[in-house]
Protein backbone atom coordinates (compact mmCIF):
# COMPACT_ATOMS: atom_id res chain seq x y z
CA UNK A 1 0.00 0.00 0.00
CA UNK A 2 1.42 3.86 -0.79
CA UNK A 3 1.70 5.95 1.88
CA UNK A 4 0.85 8.53 -0.83
CA UNK A 5 -2.17 9.09 -2.50
CA UNK A 6 -1.66 10.21 -6.22
CA UNK A 7 -4.58 12.09 -7.94
CA UNK A 8 -5.20 9.98 -10.61
CA UNK A 9 -9.09 11.22 -11.09
CA UNK A 10 -10.04 13.53 -13.62
CA UNK A 11 -12.34 14.93 -11.28
CA UNK A 12 -9.57 15.90 -8.65
CA UNK A 13 -7.14 17.32 -11.21
CA UNK A 14 -10.25 19.94 -11.93
CA UNK A 15 -10.75 20.51 -7.92
CA UNK A 16 -7.07 20.72 -7.87
CA UNK A 17 -6.80 23.21 -11.13
CA UNK A 18 -9.36 25.42 -9.25
CA UNK A 19 -8.46 25.48 -6.15
CA UNK A 20 -5.10 26.93 -7.21
CA UNK A 21 -6.64 29.44 -9.91
CA UNK A 22 -8.61 30.34 -6.76
CA UNK A 23 -5.71 30.43 -4.32
CA UNK A 24 -4.10 33.13 -7.65
CA UNK A 25 -6.97 35.79 -7.77
CA UNK A 26 -7.55 35.81 -3.96
CA UNK A 27 -3.15 36.73 -3.81
CA UNK A 28 -3.85 39.28 -6.69
CA UNK A 29 -6.73 40.53 -5.62
CA UNK A 30 -5.14 41.42 -1.82
CA UNK A 31 -1.61 42.57 -3.93
CA UNK A 32 -3.91 45.53 -5.73
CA UNK A 33 -5.51 45.99 -2.62
CA UNK A 34 -2.85 46.85 -0.73
CA UNK A 35 -1.05 48.65 -3.20
CA UNK A 36 -4.20 51.26 -3.88
CA UNK A 37 -4.49 51.54 0.10
CA UNK A 38 -0.80 52.40 0.03
CA UNK A 39 -0.98 54.68 -3.13
CA UNK A 40 -3.87 57.00 -1.65
CA UNK A 41 -2.16 57.48 1.70
CA UNK A 42 0.70 58.59 -0.03
CA UNK A 43 -1.59 61.33 -2.43
CA UNK A 44 -3.57 62.63 0.67
CA UNK A 45 -2.77 66.56 1.11
CA UNK A 46 -4.23 68.34 3.90
CA UNK A 47 -6.01 70.70 1.17
CA UNK A 48 -9.17 69.35 0.84
CA UNK A 49 -11.18 72.15 -1.06
CA UNK A 50 -10.92 75.98 -1.66
CA UNK A 51 -12.20 76.21 1.91
CA UNK A 52 -9.88 74.43 4.16
CA UNK A 53 -7.06 76.94 1.43
CA UNK A 54 -8.91 80.04 2.48
CA UNK A 55 -8.73 78.83 6.22
CA UNK A 56 -5.03 78.10 6.08
CA UNK A 57 -2.06 80.36 6.31
CA UNK A 58 -0.43 79.18 3.59
CA UNK A 59 0.25 81.04 0.14
CA UNK A 60 -1.64 80.71 -2.85
CA UNK A 61 0.00 81.27 -6.30
CA UNK A 62 -2.25 82.54 -9.54
CA UNK A 63 -1.18 83.39 -12.91
CA UNK A 64 0.10 86.52 -13.83
CA UNK A 65 -2.29 88.87 -15.51
CA UNK A 66 -5.77 86.51 -14.08
CA UNK A 67 -8.57 88.03 -12.60
CA UNK A 68 -7.77 84.86 -9.90
CA UNK A 69 -6.06 87.93 -7.94
CA UNK A 70 -8.58 89.93 -7.93
CA UNK A 71 -11.48 87.61 -7.06
CA UNK A 72 -10.01 85.70 -4.32
CA UNK A 73 -8.78 88.94 -2.74
CA UNK A 74 -11.99 90.90 -3.10
CA UNK A 75 -14.34 88.24 -2.99
CA UNK A 76 -13.03 85.32 -1.16
CA UNK A 77 -11.45 87.97 0.74
CA UNK A 78 -7.65 86.28 1.13
CA UNK A 79 -5.09 88.22 2.09
CA UNK A 80 -2.74 90.57 -0.87
CA UNK A 81 0.26 88.94 0.93
CA UNK A 82 -0.36 85.33 0.61
CA UNK A 83 -1.17 85.60 -3.15
CA UNK A 84 1.92 84.56 -5.30
CA UNK A 85 2.28 85.73 -9.10
CA UNK A 86 3.48 83.02 -11.15
CA UNK A 87 4.57 83.47 -14.55
CA UNK A 88 4.43 80.20 -16.62
CA UNK A 89 4.13 76.19 -16.03
CA UNK A 90 7.47 75.96 -15.14
CA UNK A 91 7.41 78.62 -12.14
CA UNK A 92 3.97 76.65 -11.38
CA UNK A 93 5.94 73.31 -10.81
CA UNK A 94 8.75 74.87 -8.69
CA UNK A 95 6.26 76.88 -6.55
CA UNK A 96 4.38 73.28 -5.62
CA UNK A 97 7.63 71.57 -5.66
CA UNK A 98 8.90 73.76 -3.05
CA UNK A 99 5.83 73.54 -0.75
CA UNK A 100 4.82 76.51 1.43
CA UNK A 101 7.09 76.05 4.49
CA UNK A 102 10.28 76.67 1.78
CA UNK A 103 8.94 79.65 -0.53
CA UNK A 104 6.38 78.04 -2.43
CA UNK A 105 2.89 77.88 -2.36
CA UNK A 106 0.51 75.40 -1.12
CA UNK A 107 -1.40 75.43 -4.18
CA UNK A 108 -2.40 77.24 -7.54
CA UNK A 109 -5.77 78.97 -8.50
CA UNK A 110 -6.51 79.22 -11.91
CA UNK A 111 -8.89 78.78 -14.76
CA UNK A 112 -9.42 74.94 -15.02
CA UNK A 113 -8.64 75.05 -18.97
CA UNK A 114 -5.15 76.05 -17.85
CA UNK A 115 -5.19 73.85 -14.80
CA UNK A 116 -5.79 70.79 -17.17
CA UNK A 117 -3.09 71.86 -19.40
CA UNK A 118 -0.65 72.21 -16.92
CA UNK A 119 -1.21 68.81 -15.60
CA UNK A 120 -1.07 66.91 -19.06
CA UNK A 121 2.82 67.89 -18.57
CA UNK A 122 3.33 67.40 -14.95
CA UNK A 123 1.73 64.22 -13.08
CA UNK A 124 3.33 65.00 -9.94
CA UNK A 125 0.16 67.47 -9.11
CA UNK A 126 -3.76 67.11 -8.95
CA UNK A 127 -6.91 68.84 -8.87
CA UNK A 128 -8.02 68.49 -5.26
CA UNK A 129 -11.27 69.19 -4.72
CA UNK A 130 -14.59 70.66 -6.83
CA UNK A 131 -14.88 73.63 -9.20
CA UNK A 132 -15.79 76.57 -7.06
CA UNK A 133 -17.56 80.13 -7.70
CA UNK A 134 -17.42 79.66 -11.27
CA UNK A 135 -17.36 76.45 -13.19
CA UNK A 136 -14.22 76.90 -15.36
CA UNK A 137 -12.41 77.15 -12.02
CA UNK A 138 -9.78 74.66 -10.43
CA UNK A 139 -6.74 74.63 -8.08
CA UNK A 140 -3.80 72.53 -7.60
CA UNK A 141 -1.80 71.17 -5.33
CA UNK A 142 1.36 69.29 -4.60
CA UNK A 143 0.27 65.52 -3.75
CA UNK A 144 3.01 65.66 -1.34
Amino acid sequence: MKSEEDTVSSLSKMVMIVWLFLLMVITASYTASLTSILTVEQLSSPITGIESLIASSWPIGYQVGSFAYSYMADNLYISKSRLVPLGSPEEYALALQKGPSAGGVAAIVDELPYVELFLSKETDFGIIGQPFARNSWGFVSSSN
